[in-house]
């Protein structure tokens, strides 16, 4: 495969893992309690609530296949860096840091879920105080994932700037999305919203690099 054809598919890869990503997130959510305000009354409804236990379900694969496609888009990004840089081992960093994001999203999204999977069964009855604990931590879990995010964009960020590839504005959005990242919990969700636009943004770059890139020679016998 020529490298124009591969940096297209990550592109579509990372687009694809931006859906899913945030699908699972809004499926979890059905069940899945932080909120210290809500009662105990909320709380257990959502436990009890068979439709929402199946979302719930169904959110966990989906998130696992976006996770995957993401590493995916993370491969993609490295060729792109490695080769705008020149070989910069910084560009290294991509594929561990888009591993640590999807790793603690994962595992704090099983765990703010895990009471209404557990539900499911008769030999288990729901408490919201239990539900309020997994919550909490599987939120500050998957927030703390986002350290992983603030790699990736540093990374790029800066691999991108010293080859001149992005407006001075760009550079410095981009070094405000990692100060959001690193903020994790404390900047209300604002960070995985600010994560996933700047996440767009890539795949719009790396699509546009994909045009750019020249296709493979044809081998001639």
């Amino acid at each position: 495969m020529d490298e124009s054809r591969a940096l297209r598919r990550a592109a579509w890869a990372g687009a694809a893992s931006v859906v899913l990503l945030v699908l699972a997130v809004a499926l979890g959510a059905l069940v899945g309690v932080d909120a210290p305000g809500v009662s105990d009354a909320v709380i257990l409804g959502r436990l009890d609530d068979g439709a929402r236990r199946v979302a719930a379900g169904v959110g966990l694969p989906i998130l696992g296949v976006g996770v995957a496609l993401l590493f995916w888009f993370a491969v993609g990004l490295r060729r792109m860096l490695d080769r705008m840089s020149g070989g910069d081992p910084l560009a290294h960093a991509i594929v561990p840091a888009a591993a640590l994001l999807g790793g603690l999203m994962i595992t704090g999204v099983s765990l703010d879920v895990s009471s209404a999977i557990t539900a499911m069964s008769d030999a288990f009855t729901p408490d919201a105080d239990i539900a309020r604990v997994l919550g909490t931590a599987g939120g500050l879990v998957a927030l703390t994932g986002l350290t992983g995010g603030a790699v990736l964009v540093a990374v790029t960020t800066r691999i991108a700037q010293q080859a001149r590839a992005l407006p001075r504005w760009a550079v410095w959005v981009s070094y405000a999305v990692v100060v959001l990242c690193l903020s994790g919990y404390w900047s209300a969700g604002m960070a995985s919203v600010a994560f996933g636009l700047w996440l767009i943004g890539a795949v719009i770059g790396m699509l546009r690099a994909a045009r750019r890139t020249p296709p493979a020679p044809v081998a001639t016998a």
